[in-house]
């Protein structure tokens, strides 16, 4: 359980110093024209990135794998 929510913070973390790097470029870009519009369009999107993985649920790797062979002797058993 604990690689996996290392893993996703850890992935916070890249996204979190790519949206910097983005952010410094974009305060030295003039509004309104094109590269800016690109360069929100990206920041939003690493934005958004980083929302969708802290929604991420933690469940660990061992109930993931759990439950369906709890569902198969379910089956199993109901069949027999």
């Amino acid at each position: 359980m604990a690689s996996i929510a290392i893993e996703r913070d850890t992935q916070i973390a890249a996204q979190r110093r790519l949206l910097h790097e983005r952010s410094e470029t974009l305060v030295n870009l003039p509004p309104g024209n094109r590269a800016h519009h690109r360069l929100a369009a990206e920041c939003d999107a690493i934005s958004d990135e980083i929302a969708r993985l802290q929604h991420c649920l933690n469940i660990p790797r061992s109930v993931a794998l759990t439950v369906p062979a709890l569902i198969a002797v379910l089956l199993l058993a109901l069949i027999s």
